[in-house]
């Protein structure tokens, strides 16, 4: 059984998919759960709209949306965690994984088609360096 279980997410919708089940997963196992964004490089910039000038940032949107993602999921798994960290895809995931000590790591296999498989994927990557059990979700 898992004690924790680490899942990436990036705003999109299949991703959410792999999400839903991670927490699934937990509420079954009685697992924690940590939500993880990853973004390759910070950047910021001001945009000046009709209330005034709002300042956008790649790391804060990231953050955003892996405690959004964690906060609709604590309706099914209490205590769930989130952080955003700079990085590939799939480096953040091991390397979130290896520091939490998490014993399962879910992904969406989103990328797993064509040419993708050949060239390699975040799943590929995840499931080949993982130091715990992967689950690669069918998200298509």
């Amino acid at each position: 059984m898992p004690e924790l279980i680490v899942v990436g997410v990036d705003g999109n919708e299949r991703a959410e998919r792999a999400a839903d089940t991670a927490a699934r997963l937990a509420a079954a196992t009685g697992a924690g759960l940590h939500v993880v964004c990853a973004y390759v490089r910070d950047q910021a910039a001001e945009i000046s709209v009709a209330d005034g000038t709002h300042e956008v940032s790649i790391a804060r949107e990231s953050a955003d949306i892996a405690a959004r993602v964690a906060g609709r999921l604590a309706e099914v798994v209490p205590g769930v965690t989130s952080s955003a960290v700079q990085g590939r895809p799939a480096d953040v995931l091991l390397a979130e994984a290896d520091r939490l000590d998490a014993s399962l790591i879910v992904v969406g296999n989103r990328r797993m088609q064509g040419i993708a498989r050949v060239l390699g994927s975040v799943p590929a990557a995840v499931a080949h360096h993982a130091p715990c059990d992967v689950y690669i979700v069918n998200t298509g």
